[in-house]
């Protein structure tokens, strides 16, 4: 047994690789034993560890930004109303505040601290999305916050572990399909104990009272990389804005100015519109998330995210603004306008690092579909949706077809939809002509039809819907010249309409979305021949498509 703090390099990259290997096997934990669809099979939740300073060490990374960006302060406020003078083994803290955590309450937070030697050396956390959360369900229509279901403050889910049949009580009354929800806590709360043990394993194999050494090493050195890597960009202020339509045909501008200076980034989002009445607004702490995301994807660090790649970066947004709304402004939809902000800040940075970015997402914001209701066997279903459209183009590729981006959850498997609601899926192809062009093009978006059953094997009276989806009236932009990619589209029962409305649907009915591809990177005549006809060969563009945008005629 090794008893020296002292860390050689070997084993502090041992350590560190299996820092974020604990982190991997708390989200496969998670995954295995969740109750939902949209933790097992979409993967939208998040998991982290920090040390017993609260300073991040590893988490989850294949996890949805949205979920695993705010995990720190979710702790902290968490820490707030239970200090660790205020825990004892055992217990597990529960918590759902927007403006802590991920910007809306159906993403539940479950915390443990863990506990060697009579002390705490470091924090479980993870955060899951829970469809059903009471309230009025999916929907941007909610006039404020306490309309968007149950609100639960920072409370001691078990206490040194014994459950707390209160809160549990409380939670079971509030939602619909408790059984569903109460199972994916639990499965938060074996996973967060999976953490834990983990990492007082270490503690013992090193002969360690706490993993302040392993911390210290890990922050110092990732923070002294990221800053290295900032300094290879060239220093100014870099704007651009952007306009969103949201839900019933208004328009908002989203504005950004990112700093570069020396060793620092400062993204300033002020200038933003003001907070709206739809529920699409978003906090802070879900803006700097998903900030904080594009940026480090643009640095493209060789260590994973940890405390120490976050300190060069500053995310700052005005209060009142649409990107840091102030309570009790309505944020259930808030991906409607955060995803946007990676492709916000690429399009501003494009002139300082233009080999680093890419262009806009189709992807962008999340399309997917809610769903309520019952069928002919007496099961509720109550389901998450998603389906992606495709990511913009880089320096040197194309991008990628049906890639969920920034927002990294998984296409729902057409098998999946179609087992847990009573309908079909009648198309699922890419869609032609969808990318946008340029020297190097976007990913495809896809079309994706979906019809409710009718007769015994439909639903059992009406379906209460609600969709995600947006680039209605505007589209992914291209890049560096590139061209935009087409605008989305949707249509319930034929009739086109946009996204966030919570709509009845009956036997029969269609829901047709067509989403959007990437925008393109580069001059669309600069792209290569060979590339041209090989998209033409598989169907992916059209012969007009080819002709208007790449000049090209088949000899």
């Amino acid at each position: 047994m090794l008893t020296s703090t002292k860390i050689d390099p070997v084993t502090l990259e041992m350590l560190w690789r299996r820092m974020v290997s604990i982190v991997g096997e708390l989200g496969s934990t998670l995954r295995r034993t969740s109750f939902s669809t949209v933790v097992r099979d979409i993967g939208d939740y998040g998991c982290a560890v920090f040390d017993a300073e609260v300073r991040l060490l590893a988490q989850t990374p294949d996890s949805t930004p949205g979920l695993c960006g705010p995990l720190g302060s979710m702790l902290r406020y968490l820490l707030k109303a239970y200090p660790p003078s205020m825990l004892k083994e055992g217990d597990v803290i529960i918590g759902n505040d927007p403006w802590a955590g991920s910007g809306h309450h159906n993403d539940i937070s479950i915390m443990v601290p863990v506990f060697h030697g009579g002390g705490i050396i470091a924090y479980v956390i993870t955060c899951c999305h829970h469809v059903d959360i009471g309230g009025r369900r999916a929907t941007t229509e909610s006039r404020d916050n306490y309309e968007e279901g149950l609100r639960i403050p920072a409370l001691k889910f078990y206490r040194a572990g014994e459950v707390n049949t209160d809160v549990r009580a409380f939670i079971e009354a509030n939602v619909r399909s408790n059984e569903t929800v109460m199972g994916d806590l639990n499965a938060q709360v074996a996973a967060c104990h999976v953490g834990a043990e983990r990492l007082r394993d270490i503690c013992v194999e090193m002969g360690w009272p706490n993993l302040k050494a392993l911390s210290d090493e890990i922050v110092s050195r990732s923070e002294m990389v990221a800053r290295e890597e900032i300094r290879k960009l060239p220093d100014g202020v870099y704007t651009h804005e952007t306009m969103v339509d949201i839900v019933g045909g208004q328009t908002i501008t989203l504005r950004v100015a990112v700093t570069i200076n020396g060793d620092e980034i400062i993204v300033d989002f002020a200038g933003s519109s003001p907070q709206v009445a739809p529920a699409i607004n978003c906090t802070l702490t879900y803006t700097s998330a998903y900030s904080l995301f594009g940026v480090l994807c643009m640095l493209s660090l060789p260590v994973a995210v940890n405390e120490g790649t976050l300190r060069p970066i500053t995310i700052s947004a005005e209060p009142g603004s649409i990107l840091n709304c102030t309570f009790p402004a309505p944020v259930f939809g808030r991906t409607a306008i955060g995803n946007f902000l990676p492709d916000l800040i690429y399009q501003a940075l494009a002139p300082a690092a233009p080999d680093r970015v890419c262009a806009g997402a189709g992807a962008t914001p999340m399309w997917g579909q809610y769903m309520f209701g019952k069928r002919h066997d007496g099961a509720d279903f109550a389901p998450f949706n998603v389906s992606s459209g495709g990511l913009g183009a880089r320096a040197n590729k194309d991008g990628v077809s049906c890639l969920a981006f920034p927002y990294n959850v998984g296409n729902t498997p057409a098998e999946v939809i179609e087992s847990e609601v009573p309908l079909v899926v009648e198309e699922r192809s890419l869609w032609q002509d969808s990318a946008g062009p340029g020297k190097f093009r976007g990913g495809f978006g896809q079309k994706y039809v979906l019809r409710l059953l009718d007769g015994e094997l439909g639903p059992v009276g009406d379906v209460l819907a609600s969709f995600r989806g947006g680039r209605f009236k505007y589209p992914p932009e291209g890049i560096m010249d590139g061209h935009s990619a087409p605008t989305g589209f949707l249509s319930i029962r034929g009739t086109q309409d946009d996204a966030g409305r919570q709509v009845t649907l009956r036997a029969g009915d269609r829901i047709v979305s067509h989403i959007p591809g990437g925008g393109g990177y580069g001059n669309p005549r600069e792209r290569s021949r060979e590339l041209v006809e090989e998209d033409l060969r598989n169907g992916l563009i059209s012969e007009a498509h080819a002709r208007e945008y790449y000049g090209y005629e088949a000899t």
